[in-house]
């Protein structure tokens, strides 16, 4: 014989709810009553002053709280057992038929009604309808129960009478077979509905991919575009400054772009977070709809609210710190007098913001996590215990990384060093290429890439902040005019300042000169030029050049540096 369709659903649903474990939810025959669950398994107990209170469900939505004294009294029923009374008398009142060709509920919800009855002393609340004139008792009305509302017993069973009736009907309602069926119809058109949105968010979804993937493209061929500008890795490594210009480029080229595929990004995850919340409104929706889940649902709207709102106001509170972060970052990137000044800031800025942003998510997420497992029920006391147990573990497994993140967050703060700053590090020296809370990676003079954790840096020489300085020496012979060579070099570095094509790099063309070092074997002659950041390298090779050239001119025979520097020399600065 084929089975209705409502009665498959019904047997179906019954299944899952038995599954789900809710025994306060399920059917019971009350000649065959169940084991107390203790006060353990009781959702929603708590202790009120001197009672100890507990709701009382119908399909899984409280309808009115009971009270017992809080210290068991002689004769006093425990609460758990209390509770098992009422609910085994609510689920003989919401028992299907059985054997009858016309399915439904044993009591008529239209004729369904409760009254007060009062049995001794105390007021109970009883049910019947048209077809069941004996009354069944639900609950009694205890003088904790009284005492507990700051009422009569009598008012709170009038009190207590609509809200019971109410539920109950409601209950019996659903079960009927016509309710059943219209439930069904509605999840039909309610599947259709999300089928045709989900498959309308997934098409947003791809667009918004094809996107981002052809920002990315594009992206990409800037920084290969930009990085291709200039020459090979050997040249750039050896000119600092057309390094620094290069990086600074790929910066600039790359912001753009870069700012516009976060916001694709971003859309793209909230599409997917919209379609994950239909899905689950409609599943939940779809388990308020039937009596055999409806407990289910409950608990899961219940939970759900409480986790949205953790998750929700994480999420915003990490979009508001990602703006002021950003505004920060942005006002401190385009912050200073001099170019010089503010491409050090555009350069430092992108770094902090993600080190900071990457910081604040983790602190946020770390509590909405803890939120979550409380919302949950899962006691957060232990989850912290072993969470910082761990975390102790792991410190003393990874101090050096602790350290170079440590000893990374003081080099942005102190502003030690950027990207495209030319520094030596212990015995390495070289353009800053990438800088991150861990490590630092530096491009020597011949191409080689060196990366060096923040917690091996213990010194730092920085040839790029500001400006930098020439401390030239040339040694002359010691039978020379030094009156006339002290001005033959005088005069070539001033016009050197003068020159468009080195003025610009050489900010003060003589800060002092002068004689030292002299010896039978030569006189050493000296002098000092200050020019802007990573432009030394390139200004002293024009010197040395011009200065020999000048020499020879007038007549000025070179000597012997009596300590053995290389004539003539730039020895303020290391070479690239």
């Amino acid at each position: 014989m084929r089975l209705p369709r409502h009665l498959l659903l019904h047997m179906f649903c019954a299944f899952v709810f038995a599954a789900s474990s809710a025994p306060a939810y399920a059917q019971i025959v009350p000649s065959l009553p169940k084991a107390s669950p203790g006060t353990a398994g009781i959702l929603g107990l708590r202790r009120d002053g001197l009672f100890l209170t507990a709701p009382l469900t119908v399909d899984g939505a409280p309808v009115l709280r009971i009270a017992v004294p809080a210290t068991p009294s002689a004769g006093g029923l425990p609460i758990d057992v209390r509770l098992l009374y009422i609910q085994n008398a609510i689920s003989q009142i919401l028992a299907q038929k059985d054997g009858s060709n016309n399915p439904g509920t044993v009591y008529d919800p239209h004729t369904f009604k409760i009254a007060v009855d009062r049995v001794g002393h105390q007021e109970t609340l009883v049910a019947t309808d048209g077809t069941h004139p004996d009354e069944i008792p639900i609950l009694t009305i205890t003088s904790a129960d009284a005492q507990y509302a700051h009422v009569s017993a009598e008012t709170l069973a009038q009190e207590w009478r609509p809200l019971l009736q109410s539920a109950l009907v409601a209950a019996l309602e659903k079960r009927q077979p016509a309710e059943i069926r219209s439930n069904l119809e509605r999840l039909r058109r309610a599947a259709a509905i999300l089928a045709v949105a989900t498959l309308f968010g997934i098409a947003i979804w791809m667009l918004l991919r094809g996107r981002g993937n052809e920002l990315k493209r594009a992206l990409d061929a800037r920084k290969e575009q930009a990085e291709s500008s200039g020459a090979d890795t050997q040249t750039v490594a050896a000119n600092p400054t057309r390094e620094r210009r290069r990086l600074l480029a790929i910066a600039l080229l790359a912001a753009g772009p870069d700012q516009e595929l976060q916001r694709v990004r971003a859309l793209c995850g909230l599409v997917q977070w919209v379609l994950a919340a239909a899905w689950a409104s409609t599943i939940t929706w779809a388990l308020l709809l039937f009596p055999q889940t409806t407990g289910l649902g409950q608990s899961i709207v219940r939970v759900s609210i409480n986790v949205a709102f953790i998750w929700v106001g994480a999420g915003l509170l990490n979009k508001i710190l990602d703006l002021v972060i950003d505004r920060f970052a942005q006002a401190y990137a385009h912050r200073g007098l001099s170019n010089e000044t503010r491409a050090r800031h555009l350069l430092r800025a992108p770094t902090i913001s993600r080190s900071l942003g990457e910081f604040k998510g983790f602190i946020i997420v770390f509590i909405a996590m803890l939120a979550t497992l409380s919302a949950l029920g899962i006691p957060i006391a232990s989850v912290v215990t072993i969470g910082g147990i761990a975390a102790l573990a792991i410190g003393f497994a990874a101090q050096s990384l602790v350290r170079d993140v440590l000893n990374g967050f003081l080099v942005l703060i102190e502003d030690q060093y950027v990207v495209g700053d030319y520094v030596m590090i212990g015995d390495y020296n070289g353009v800053v290429e990438n800088l991150t809370l861990r490590v630092v990676q530096i491009r020597d003079g011949r191409g080689n890439l060196v990366t060096i954790p923040h917690s091996a840096v213990s010194q730092v020489v920085n040839a790029s902040r500001a400006w930098s300085r020439i401390d030239f020496r040339i040694p002359i012979d010691a039978r020379a005019d030094l009156n006339k060579a002290i001005s033959t070099l005088r005069s070539v570095l001033e016009a050197l300042g003068k020159d468009r094509a080195w003025k610009s790099a050489i900010l003060e063309p003589v800060e002092w000169i002068g004689v030292e070092t002299p010896s039978k074997n030569g006189v050493v002659l000296r002098a000092a030029i200050r020019t802007e950041p990573l432009r030394q390298f390139d200004v002293g090779r024009a010197i040395t050049q011009r200065v020999c050239e000048a020499f020879e001119r007038e007549g000025i025979a070179l000597g012997v540096d009596p300590l053995g520097v290389p004539v003539p020399s730039v020895t303020a600065s290391p070479q690239p």
